[in-house]
């Protein structure tokens, strides 16, 4: 036990040290300006809500070129996204990504129909529509989802509100921009009537792009085309109200030059019905959703044409439900309540150019529904000793139907497969404590602790033939599931301050994460698998352990000026072997320095990454350099309605490659097959955006 503590304490003795570096190196940026009406640009909150830390990034006026929205997470300390197309960022925090991050839009768990996380969530909300992304630091409380073991995102789209009086109010707003470096454009608006009573609101955009450009040379492919659109409605009656809401999302196709196939189209309806009311004292929450999505992805139609031609076609659908109240008790507020999610998933590979006779059932009739139940008391244990305990029970099944193919090697796969017992029961629960402690009127100290779970994604768990369905993982490994893998099971702790002044703001904190069974690929030793590929890798359960340090701050220099910055570092480890965990981004940092005043608005934005070379030898794992950039951003208010903001990311167009960003799997293009894929090159955009009401 001693051995697994140590490192514990690491954590304090960086902190120090990665918050001075991130200051002295001139080009390192972070944002986490208060809201402003006035200055038009993406504005950071930070702040406690109860005994909960939370970061909440708003998109007030002027959206940044990437249409993805899982961009904005680099704003937030700790919190990143692993890329691997336009259009595919998949959530990070702390070290942990993908399942792993219990990642909502408006409070739903949205299912991604690709095996291989072409869909994550994030992609389901154009970052034109969204208005807020709120990334909960440290623990994730067991109310704000199953399934927390790496924390939770939750995004929050642009809809209409209601007004205060009768008078029925219309309103308009409408977005465009375009960018050089991958000649892309967007159009986007939102119309909505409201009252007191009734709320009514239409929403659409449409976003194209082509390859993008970097210093010495062109991105393929990487083009992209998203069209999203619905309307939703919402009904008052003093303390009762009800809302019903409709998306669909149809993207074209999108590149994703770090997968081996890249996206031909995806078409996802959401829809959902929610409750909010008050009832004797008694706070009541109830939604409903649903979820249908289907996606194809081949390796021919966007690069060039291999000699094995795929087509993959992947569908999922699901319901979704939420149920609770929260009421006085004690010294304080209880909320309990119960939530699920029931999916079921499906994916064949054919070959319709060469091979119409070719056909793969990857996954068939694959289901995982969950059901929890959480109970959580915000409030004081004696003055100014605030405290957070919470505690949560989910029971996961999963299952999934007979297999086949034509592919004669597989055929002992096959029949070992359905003959399995396929039909597996998790029971899991989840733990957390939170105290937070004022020192003085100006700092306050926080410490954590908690123990999470997450049972075996369907492809850990059902991928029965080796391929590279892993859910975005993009390591160019072949991998094989396995139907007996355990759940993870997760123990934290964490501790931080936050310090507060009329000019100054620090929040640091530092944490250590242990996780038993911890599910990883690891060289495969089935006689099966191995003959089928020598080279697979087979999901197993092992042990990890993550710690590190993130850190937002700031200054108000004069009426005019201030500075604002975050810092992130994690390393995550086996702890089984000598070995680092695969793709976890290095220690970075970001400050930004804005001038605003009356209409105009200005920033100058530095961005640092250190090299990482804390790689994965197991998953094959190259390092990579680190880098330094330089953007601007200026922003004016034409007339009281329009705005016109603009700008140019890395300034001085340097070659760099984000180590998150993936390795390259497309032959004939201007990056080598195998070499991480290069960032944008120098970027000029602008956009407009015009409001009515």
């Amino acid at each position: 036990m001693t051995a697994r503590c140590t490192p514990i304490f690491c954590p304090f003795q960086l902190a120090g040290s990665l918050i001075l570096t991130c200051c002295c190196v001139p080009h390192a940026v972070a944002e986490h300006a208060v809201q402003s009406d006035d200055m038009l640009e993406i504005t950071i909150e930070g702040g406690i809500e109860g005994t909960t830390p939370v970061y909440r990034i708003y998109r007030e006026r002027a959206p940044e070129t990437s249409a993805d929205s899982a961009s904005l997470l680099r704003q937030a300390p700790g919190a990143s996204v692993n890329r691997n197309g336009p259009l595919t960022g998949i959530a990070q925090y702390r070290g942990m990504f993908g399942d792993r991050v219990n990642t909502q839009i408006d409070g739903m768990h949205t299912l991604g129909a690709c095996p291989n996380g072409m869909d994550p969530p994030l992609s389901y909300l154009p970052s034109s529509q969204l208005e807020s992304l709120s990334v909960i630091r440290g623990i994730a409380p067991v109310s704000s989802g199953a399934e927390t073991i790496g924390g939770s995102i939750l995004a929050t789209s642009r809809r209409s509100h209601f007004s205060s009086d009768d008078t029925v109010t219309p309103s308009l707003e409408v977005n465009a921009g375009a960018a050089s470096v991958n000649t892309s454009r967007y159009l986007d608006t939102l119309a909505a009537v409201a009252n007191r009573s009734h709320r009514l609101h239409a929403f659409g955009s449409r976003e194209t792009g082509g390859n993008y450009e970097f210093a010495d040379g062109t991105v393929k492919p990487t083009r992209f085309e998203r069209d999203t659109f619905g309307s939703g409605y919402g009904f008052r009656n003093g303390k009762h109200e009800v809302s019903l809401d409709l998306r669909r999302n149809e993207t074209g196709p999108t590149g994703t030059p770090s997968l081996p196939m890249d996206i031909v189209d995806t078409n996802a309806t959401l829809a959902e019905g929610e409750y909010r009311g008050e009832l004797n004292g008694y706070q009541l929450h109830g939604k409903l959703y649903w979820t249908d999505d289907n996606h194809r992805m081949s390796n021919y139609e966007l690069r060039s044409m291999p000699m094995m031609t795929r087509l993959n076609n992947a569908t999922s659908d699901g319901v979704g439900y939420r149920f609770d109240s929260s009421f006085a008790f004690g010294n304080g507020q209880l909320s309990v309540g119960t939530d699920g999610r029931l999916a079921q998933h499906n994916a064949t590979i054919t070959d319709p150019v060469n091979n119409p006779a070719f056909r793969v059932v990857n996954f068939n009739d694959v289901t995982r529904d969950l059901y929890g139940v959480f109970a959580e008391w915000n409030g004081a244990l004696a003055k100014d000793w605030n405290v957070q305990f919470g505690a949560r029970y989910n029971r996961v099944f999963m299952d999934a139907g007979r297999v086949s193919a034509t592919v004669p090697p597989a055929a002992a796969l096959q029949a070992r497969f359905n003959a399995a017992d396929r039909s597996k029961t998790d029971d899991n629960i989840d733990l957390v404590a939170r105290l937070a402690h004022p020192l003085s009127s100006r700092l306050t100290w926080q410490i954590e602790a908690g123990r999470k779970t997450r049972s075996p994604s369907y492809q850990e768990r059902y991928l029965w033939l080796p391929l590279e369905a892993t859910n975005g993982l993009a390591d160019g490994n072949i991998y094989v599931g396995d139907i007996d893998l355990d759940p993870e099971v997760g123990y934290e702790i964490g501790t931080g301050l936050d310090w507060h002044t009329r000019r100054y703001y620090f929040e640091p904190r530092v944490f250590y994460r242990y996780v038993d069974n911890y599910i990883q690929g690891v060289p495969a030793t089935d006689p099966l698998a191995l003959a089928f590929n020598p080279a697979t890798l087979q999901f197993a359960n092992v042990d990890a352990k993550f710690y590190g340090a993130d850190a937002p701050w700031g200054v108000t220099l004069n009426d005019n000026w201030r500075l604002d910055g975050v810092v992130s570092y994690v390393l995550g480890k086996r702890d089984d072997i000598g070995d680092n965990l695969y793709r976890i981004a290095p220690l970075n940092g970001r400050a930004t320095l804005t001038w605003q005043h009356d209409r105009w608005w200005t920033s100058a934005e530095g961005v640092f990454y250190a090299d990482q070379d804390k790689v994965s030898s197991t998953n094959n794992e190259t390092r990579s350099d680190g880098y330094a950039l330089l953007n601007l951003k200026a922003g004016i208010t034409l007339v009281d309605r329009l705005v016109l903001t603009a700008g140019v990311e890395n300034v001085f167009d340097k070659e760099y490659a984000d180590h998150l960003s993936g390795i390259n799997r497309v032959s004939g293009t201007d990056v080598a097959v195998g070499d991480r894929i290069p960032g944008y090159g120098r970027n000029f955009y602008a956009s407009l955006q015009w409001r009515y009401n």
